[in-house]
C-alpha cells in the first residue's frame, strides 16, 4: 500500500510549560491532516529562529505523517529562564518533561522519539537515561557517550577546540535576545534576565579539567542500561565522535542499529567528505519501525553498517573518500583477530620482541600541525589531516615491511608502551598510519594520554622521573583497508598542536622495546566474513556533492614566531550564526605558557533594530594554573547596552 503523504505547516512559539513554571519555546512542524501522529523531538541551544518553511529534514519527516518538535534550551533562543553551564540540571529535567507533555497533547499517538547532531544528539542520550514512559526511540549522529573524555578533555588532555571556538560562540548565544515578533511584550524582560543570570559555559569547563561527578551527571556512560529505548547510531570518520557511538553500540542492551560513513560533522546527505547517502531515508526507517510500527525491513538486515575506508592522498580538504560501505554483525567484528606488531629499530615486527633496547625523543609541544583539527573543529570539512611526515620528523615511527596482500583493521587499534620520562607531567600522543610505496604517510586512526591519567581521569598521579611505567593507550575505532604494497606505521610523539594542549614541563621521554618491557601496538584485523551478508540498500543524496572550488575556505595558518620560538594555530571562519576568530600560540621554549585568544562577533536585526554581540575570550596557562577571562559586549544601534566580564584561575595539578 502506498504510504500517504501530507501537506506541512509550521506552528511556532508553542509554550511549553515546565515543572517550575519556565516556559518553553517550540516550533511544530505538523501534517496539514486531523488526527494523532508520532512526534520527534529536537532541542538545541543554537537558537532555532524564527522560519514557516521547515528545514528539509523536519519537513520530510512531516510529510510522512510525524510531528517534529524542534524547542530551545532554557535560557536560550526563545525559551524563558536562564543558563548557567553545559548540560545544566534543570535542562536535562526538561528533556524528560517536554517528552512527557509532546506524549500527551491531542495530535500526538504517544509514540514519541528524538533525534539531533553534536549537542542534539548528547541530549538524547541524557534524556533516554532519565527513561521517560512515552520515549520510545532515539537517533543519535555525533553525540558523546562521554562528555569529558571525548570532548572536552581527550586522554585527560584539555581540547583547545573548546576555547577557540565553542566557549566564545557560547557567550555570545547565550546572551543573544529571544526573538521580538514571537515573544513579544516579554522581550525585554526575558532578555534581560538572561544578561543578568547567564553565566559563559567555558568558566565550567575550566573548573573541571578532571573527572568526577560534574562529567558524569552530563553523560551516559557507563551506566549505559539506564537507556530502554530502541537506538541508531551515526557518525562518520572524518567527524571526531564515531569511537564513543560504537563504543555505547557495543555496549547497549536495547534494539540498536549503528551507521558510520566517511562524512565529517553533518547529516549523511549533505556531509563532505562523500560519499553522501540519503539519510533522511535511513531515518524514516528507524521511525517507521519503532514509532508506528511498520515492517520497513530493519530486523531482516545486520545491524552495523561501515564504510571501510582506504588510501587516498591527504589533504587539507576534499570532498569525496575512498572506500565502500558494508554490513557487519556486530561491533567490533566477532571475526576480529588480534595481530601483534612488536616496537623494533625502527620496524614494527610481528616476531616475538627481542632483547630489550629502548628509543629517546624530545618533548617538543608544536608537533601536530600535520595531524590537522580532527573532526574539522570550527569549521568541517576544512582542516583535514595533511602527510604526516613533517610531524614525524619530530616523533618516533615504527614501520612494517610492505604488505604482501590487502589488510583490513576493523575495531579498536591498541598500543601498550613502556615509558621513562624526565618530567613528572607528559602526554603520549599515538598514531596509526598507511605509508604508501611513494613514502606519503596518511593518517587512519590516533590515541591520546596524559601519562598522569594512567590509572584514572578522576585522580591523576604524576610520574616519578626515571621511573619505568606501562601505559595502555587505546586507539580511536577505524575501519580501513591497508593495500597491498603498503606500510603500517606508528607515530609516538607528546603533543597534538591543534587538538591538544600542551603539558607544561620540558622533558625526554624513553620508549623501552623488547625484552620484559615489549611495548607492542594490537590490530583488529578482519578476515573475510563467512556470512553472505548482502550489500547495504543506500540510497543517494537528493543533494550533489559540491566541486572542490566551490567550497568556500576560512582562513586558517599555522605560523613560527622565530625570535620568540613560538608556533600560532590562527584562523577566521563562519561559525553557527557569526563569525569567530581564534589565535593558539604555544612556546617551543616553554610549554607552560599556552594562551588562545578567540571571539565570536553576531549580528541581528529586530524589528528596525541592529544588535551587535561581541565576545572575547583569553584562555592561558602557564606552570601553576589556567586562566580563563571572558569579556563581552552588547551594542544596539551603535550604542553600548551591555558590558560585563567574568575571570576565573584554576591550580593546574598534573595537566
Amino acid at each position: 500500500m502506498p504510504k500517504t503523504t501530507y501537506d506541512v505547516r509550521v506552528q511556532p512559539h508553542a509554550l511549553i510549560p515546565m515543572r517550575d513554571g519556565v516556559r518553553l519555546s517550540a516550533h511544530l512542524t505538523r501534517p496539514v491532516a486531523e488526527g494523532a501522529f508520532p512526534a520527534v523531538i529536537e532541542y538545541s541551544p543554537y537558537r532555532k529562529g524564527v522560519y514557516s518553511e521547515p528545514p528539509a529534514r523536519f519537513r520530510r519527516l512531516a510529510e510522512q505523517g510525524y510531528v517534529v518538535v524542534q524547542y530551545d534550551v532554557r535560557g536560550t533562543g526563545d525559551s524563558e529562564g536562564f543558563t548557567t553551564d553545559v548540560y545544566q540540571d534543570p535542562e536535562r529535567q526538561d528533556g524528560y518533561d517536554v517528552v512527557e507533555w509532546v506524549a500527551a497533547q491531542p495530535w500526538c499517538d504517544g509514540n514519541v522519539g528524538m533525534w539531533g547532531i553534536s549537542y542534539c544528539g548528547v541530549v538524547c542520550w541524557q534524556v533516554a537515561a532519565q527513561a521517560p514512559p512515552h520515549l520510545k526511540a532515539i537517533i543519535v549522529r555525533s553525540g558523546t557517550d562521554d562528555v569529558y573524555t571525548e570532548w572536552t578533555n581527550p586522554g585527560g588532555l584539555p581540547r583547545p577546540y573548546m576555547y577557540e571556538n565553542y566557549a566564545p560562540l557560547m557567550t555570545a548565544y547565550n546572551l543573544a535576545p529571544p526573538n521580538r515578533e514571537l515573544v513579544g511584550d516579554k522581550w525585554a524582560q526575558m532578555w534581560q534576565e538572561r544578561l543578568e543570570r547567564n553565566v559563559p559555559w567555558g568558566i565550567g569547563f575550566i573548573e573541571h579539567l578532571t573527572d568526577g561527578p560534574y562529567w558524569r551527571q552530563r553523560s551516559v556512560r557507563p551506566d549505559y542500561d539506564r537507556v530502554k529505548c530502541a537506538v541508531f547510531v551515526i557518525g562518520g570518520w572524518a567527524d571526531w565522535y564515531y569511537h564513543p557511538l560504537l563504543r555505547a553500540f557495543s555496549a547497549l542492551n536495547v534494539p540498536k542499529r549503528a551507521m558510520i560513513g566517511p562524512w565529517s560533522h553533518m547529516w549523511p546527505e549533505d556531509a563532505i567528505p562523500g560519499p553522501r547517502i540519503d539519510g533522511v531515508r535511513e531515518c524514516l526507517r528507524f521511525f517507521d519501525h519503532w514509532l508506528k510500527g511498520i515492517d520497513t525491513g530493519l530486523l531482516d538486515e545486520p545491524p552495523v553498517t561501515l564504510f571501510i575506508r582506504e588510501y587516498r592522498e591527504p589533504g587539507v580538504v576534499y570532498t569525496e573518500d575512498v572506500g565502500s560501505f558494508r554490513y557487519e554483525d556486530n561491533w567490533p567484528p566477532a571475526r576480529a583477530q588480534a595481530m601483534r606488531l612488536h616496537l623494533g629499530d625502527g620496524d614494527l615486527l610481528s616476531e616475538p620482541p627481542g632483547e630489550e633496547r629502548s628509543d629517546s625523543l624530545k618533548y617538543d609541544p608544536t608537533v601536530g600541525v600535520a595531524a590537522g583539527k580532527h573532526g574539522g573543529g570550527a569549521f568541517p570539512p576544512w582542516g583535514m589531516p595533511l602527510d604526516q611526515r613533517s610531524d614525524e620528523a619530530k616523533s618516533l615511527c615504527y614501520t612494517s615491511r610492505a604488505l604482501r596482500q590487502d589488510l583490513e583493521v576493523v575495531g579498536v587499534p591498541q598500543a601498550t608502551l613502556h615509558v621513562r620520562s624526565t618530567a613528572g607531567v607528559v602526554g603520549f600522543v599515538v598514531k596509526l598510519c598507511d605509508v604508501a610505496p611513494d613514502g606519503t604517510s596518511s593518517l587512519v586512526t590516533k590515541g591520546y594520554l596524559n601519562a598522569t591519567h594512567r590509572n584514572s581521569h578522576e585522580r591523576p598521579d604524576a610520574l616519578v622521573p626515571g621511573e619505568a611505567y606501562e601505559l595502555g593507550i587505546e586507539l580511536l575505532a577505524c575501519a580501513y583497508r591497508f593495500a597491498a604494497g603498503h606500510r603500517i606505521r606508528l607515530d609516538i610523539t607528546c603533543a597534538d598542536l591543534q587538538n591538544a594542549w600542551p603539558t607544561p614541563e620540558r622533558c625526554t621521554v624513553t620508549v623501552l622495546r623488547g625484552g620484559t618491557h615489549a611495548s607492542h601496538l594490537v590490530l583488529p584485523v578482519t578476515p573475510a566474513s563467512e556470512a553472505d551478508l548482502p550489500r547495504p540498500d543506500l540510497q543517494p543524496s537528493p543533494y550533489p556533492l559540491p566541486a572542490l572550488h566551490e567550497l568556500s575556505p576560512p582562513q586558517y595558518t599555522v605560523t613560527s614566531d622565530l625570535a620568540n620560538d613560538t608556533v600560532t594555530v590562527a584562523y577566521v571562519t563562519g561559525s553557527g550564526a557569526g563569525v569567530n576568530h581564534s589565535r593558539f600560540t604555544v612556546s617551543r621554549a616553554d610549554p607552560a605558557k599556552a594562551v588562545v585568544d578567540s571571539g565570536y562577533r553576531m549580528e541581528i536585526s529586530s524589528l528596525g533594530e541592529e544588535i551587535v554581540i561581541e565576545t572575547q575570550t583569553i584562555t592561558s596557562s602557564d606552570a601553576l594554573a589556567f586562566h580563563h577571562l571572558v569579556e563581552a559586549q552588547i551594542r544596539v544601534n551603535g550604542r553600548e547596552h551591555f558590558r560585563k566580564s567574568w575571570q576565573v584561575s584554576v591550580p593546574r595539578g598534573p595537566a
